[in-house]
């Protein structure tokens, strides 16, 4: 009779599956770890760059609110020594030149050129929820929206000037030399003070009107554009400026950026 022989594997402990079993969770969740800490790296990385587009954005804004204050301050300058001038004047005590010099060719100041590309970028990809800070990510918001309030604000101000343009060349003759006007622009007082000025007063046209209530009725559309700018000098420019900084000063802090 033959004999069989009958080989057996040892069957492995529960504790060895538990084992395998374990080794492969702390395989999977590590490589979940690494990879989160690797896409929370890039991340960081694109918003710290996103940071320091932005600043760069919040400079250029600053530099060109402040260049618009400037021509602001300027053009209300020229509105009260228009209202100066015309007080308790006669029609006849009028001069063109006198009138071209104040009133100017020029009723609106130029429109804002906000630096938006970053912010846009940032809202486009969804980039915003990048920024852990909540306070941040607010002032970004409130920054952009209040740019576009400022851009509406500057429609309503070009209505306002289209209709102290039109008002004015009804009243004034604006046919001055080129060279005049270019020194003007450049600076009034210095152009006022030339030979040229002198010359261009001696043969002065008379003003297109004999109707004071005319050159007032000009006047208050001034002092309509004058009362805007003031707000805008005195409220709306200071405060996107307060805002840029502040701005600056926290993405900064955030992200140990110079």
């Amino acid at each position: 009779m033959e004999v069989h022989t009958h080989t057996h594997t040892s069957r492995k402990k529960w504790t060895h599956y538990l084992w395998e079993f374990f080794m492969l969770f702390l395989a999977v969740t590590l490589g979940f770890f690494v990879e989160n800490q690797r896409e929370h790296y890039v991340e960081h990385q694109r918003v710290k760059q996103y940071a320091r587009s932005l600043i760069q954005d919040l400079e250029k804004d600053t530099l060109m609110v402040n260049e618009i204050i400037d021509q602001m301050k300027y053009s209300v300058g020229l509105i009260d020594s228009l209202a100066v001038y015309l007080k308790d004047k006669e029609i006849e005590q009028i001069r063109n030149i006198d009138l071209f010099t104040l009133v100017g060719w020029i009723d609106i100041n130029r429109p804002y050129t906000w630096s938006r590309a970053t912010i846009d970028q940032i809202k486009n990809s969804g980039a915003l929820r990048y920024f852990s800070n909540d306070s941040i990510v607010s002032l970004i918001s409130s920054y952009d929206a209040f740019t576009h309030h400022l851009d509406e604000d500057y429609k309503g101000d070009e209505e306002r000037a289209g209709r102290a343009s039109e008002k004015r060349n009804q009243l004034i003759d604006m046919n001055y030399p080129k060279e005049f006007v270019n020194g003007l622009w450049q600076s009034r007082d210095s152009m006022l003070k030339t030979d040229n000025f002198k010359k261009l007063a001696m043969n002065d046209p008379a003003i297109l009107t004999k109707d004071l209530n005319g050159l007032k009725i000009l006047l208050n559309e001034k002092i309509t554009i004058r009362f805007n700018t003031g707000f805008r000098i005195d409220k709306e420019l200071p405060k996107i400026k307060s805002d840029a900084r502040k701005l600056i000063l926290m993405l900064k802090k955030e992200y140990r950026l110079e």
